[in-house]
Formats: structure tokens, C-alpha cells, sequence
């Protein structure tokens, strides 16, 4: 086998490659996929633009919200913590344990 095949075919390709003439069904679709491309673009820069304001107007409330939170969730993590130290607390710990567990059974088994 020749190492030079490549360069040939290459050669060959340019020598045959010749400029279809321009017809009119192609003019017209290069032209409609040209223009709808640029409007993508538009588009795509808008959304986004609309995006980042969104996200610079819901800042505030998000930064609320986390402080909101934050205040509350000591007080919270009080009461649950109390609760669960109670029967009632370790049953309902219980009952989660084995619906955790039932559940895990039944996907394992799905899954095999």
C-alpha cells in the first residue's frame, strides 16, 4: 500500500471541486437560514439580559429570605429536637426508619 494515497486523493478533490452554479432555491435558503440565525442570536442575547434583571431584582428578597430563615431555624431546630426526645418523637423516628427501609426493599427488587 502506498503512503502517498492521501496526497492524491487530496489532489484529486481540488482538481474536481468545482463552484455549482448559484441557484435560485439556494440563494433563498442560505439568505432564511442566515437571517434566522442572526434572529436566534438577538433573541438569545435578550432572554439573556431579561435573566440577569430578574436575577438583580429577586436578589433582595432571596437575601431576606435567607435571613428570615436563618433567625428562625434555631428555635426550630429547638422544638424538633425536644419533640424527638419525647415517645411520640422516637415513634415517629421509628416509623420513618422502617418506611425508609420498605421503600428501599421495593426500588432494590424493582431494580433486579
Amino acid at each position: 500500500m502506498r503512503d502517498d494515497l492521501d496526497s492524491d486523493l487530496l489532489k484529486l478533490f481540488v482538481e474536481k471541486n468545482l463552484e455549482l452554479p448559484e441557484e435560485p432555491f439556494r440563494a433563498e435558503l442560505r439568505l432564511r437560514i442566515e437571517k434566522a440565525r442572526t434572529g436566534y442570536g438577538r433573541i438569545y442575547w435578550l432572554l439573556t439580559a431579561f435573566a440577569l434583571a430578574a436575577c438583580v431584582a429577586v436578589t433582595n428578597l432571596v437575601i431576606d429570605g435567607v435571613a428570615l430563615l436563618c433567625g428562625e431555624l434555631a428555635g426550630v431546630l429547638q422544638i424538633t429536637g425536644e419533640f424527638l426526645v419525647t415517645p411520640a418523637g422516637w415513634a415517629v423516628v421509628a416509623a420513618a426508619a422502617l418506611l425508609s427501609l420498605a421503600f428501599q426493599r421495593r426500588v432494590l427488587s424493582l431494580l433486579t
